[in-house]
């Protein structure tokens, strides 16, 4: 059985969340190594690869977006293109996820509709990609936005770059839960009425079944981050978006618990 081992950025991400893994690591006598990555770079440094241990990595997109780009999807990089995508989700989840309404295009197309200059629409992009965070922008603002793009796709933004258009929402709170398997590990509030609000243990039970609940449905890997909010005013849970476990932030939820689960599956798809 292979042994296994992580490789974690070292800088240009939070200080706190690589310091638990290493904490983490050393706890449960799990070799790390930090590596530097240069934001947006095309190569990385060198790391060690070899047939008797397995990688899981942690860090930046920049990082993962290489790893996938250049080694033949590593069993410890928890990604697919294809399906960790607003569009994928919408289609699988439907009325579940909160920009049910949501039309894809692009920032080009989006920029040459008709809306009222302080029209609010929820956007962000398609992909996985941190070319920028989902945002809520009036359309005039969003135009100007697109005014100042080069005509490039510079770091995954430009103005044909595929984005999510959707109403602008309410929300009233937001958790972030860590999934192997279809079920839930550990979970972060982490937005309250659109302030930081990180609680390990605001974690309402039914909250983590809808989430159960949605895994038995469709998931886009076994491992891998689903981002809820509640709106004001509705009970209901609604799936804001989906992540890859090997870049997400931690915000308030257990890290050793996350290293260990991630570890426990690698091991267990290793024998």
């Amino acid at each position: 059985m292979k042994q296994i081992r992580w490789i974690i950025q070292d800088s240009n991400f939070s200080n706190r969340d690589r310091s638990q893994i290493l904490e983490a690591c050393q706890s449960l006598s799990i070799p790390c190594i930090q590596i530097p990555v240069i934001p947006f770079a095309d190569n990385l440094p060198n790391f060690p690869l070899d047939e008797n241990h397995e990688n899981i990595y942690y860090g930046s997109t920049t990082m993962m977006d290489r790893i996938y780009q250049n080694y033949d999807k590593p069993l410890g990089l928890f990604y697919d293109k294809h399906t960790f995508s607003m569009e994928n989700y919408l289609k699988q989840w439907g009325n579940y996820m909160l920009s049910s309404e949501a039309q894809f295009m692009t920032f080009r197309e989006f920029s040459a509709l008709d809306f009222p200059n302080d029209r609010q629409f929820f956007i962000r992009p398609d992909s996985d990609s941190k070319a920028f965070a989902g945002i809520v922008l009036e359309f005039g603002k969003i135009q100007d936005w697109y005014e100042r793009l080069s005509n490039d796709d510079i770091y995954g933004l430009g103005p044909d770059t595929k984005i999510m258009v959707g109403p602008a929402y309410h929300i009233e709170k937001e958790w972030r839960n860590y999934i192997v398997e279809g079920k839930v590990v550990t979970s972060s509030t982490y937005r309250k009425n659109f302030r930081l609000y990180k609680s390990g243990t605001d974690i309402p039970p039914e909250m983590i079944a809808f989430v159960e609940a949605r895994c038995r449905e469709y998931q886009p890997h076994d491992v891998f981050a689903m981002d809820i909010a509640k709106c004001s005013g509705k009970n209901e849970y609604y799936i804001i978006e989906c992540g890859c476990m090997n870049s997400v932030g931690f915000y308030a939820s257990n890290i050793y618990t996350y290293v260990e689960a991630l570890t426990n599956y690698v091991k267990l798809k290793t024998r």
